[in-house]
């Protein structure tokens, strides 16, 4: 059974990107989860994090899009089916994750100059993954040719 509420490290960037009128992420869950996608990608995982802020469970477990990613970076990291459904493995995963990803947000982008749009924007494009992009292009091309293999010639269409 899933915790009501759980604790995770809300550092500056919580502050200047998820509250106020200007707040990029509509969310603290939001931006947590964000953070512990960027945590486990830059593979920056903090054991003994600060517990500063405090999540209930239900906003990312009742919530599709969120619930998803969370499953998938507690498989992705533990390599087991069972932690997709298993809400203390996710929360352990995010935290952890979400504490390494929060700081690398708060000192590459939130103590950046310059505006915070702007600056995660350039964080988002100076990180993506263009090994990764080139190997997406080259799955796309090979199914592309398996497809076009299977249609009829072009002769016998009229």
């Amino acid at each position: 059974m899933a915790p009501a509420t759980f604790h995770y490290e809300q550092n500056e960037a919580f502050e200047e990107l998820a509250s106020g009128e200007n707040a990029i992420f509509g969310s603290n869950t939001r931006l947590l989860v964000f953070a512990a996608s960027v945590g486990f990608a830059r593979d920056h995982m903090v054991e003994n994090y600060e517990e500063s802020g405090e999540m209930r469970w239900n906003y990312i477990g009742q919530d599709q899009r969120l619930a998803v990613i969370s499953g998938a970076l507690a498989y992705s990291h533990t390599k087991d089916e069972e932690s997709i459904v298993d809400p203390d493995v996710q929360i352990d995963v995010l935290t952890k994750y979400g504490a390494g990803g929060a700081r690398i947000i708060k000192r590459e982008v939130v103590d950046e100059p310059g505006d915070n749009l702007d600056n995660l924007v350039t964080f988002l494009e100076d990180h993506r993954d263009t090994e990764d992009a080139s190997g997406r292009v080259g799955v796309l091309e090979q199914i592309e040719k398996e497809v076009s293999s299977l249609s009829p010639p072009d002769s016998s269409e009229s």
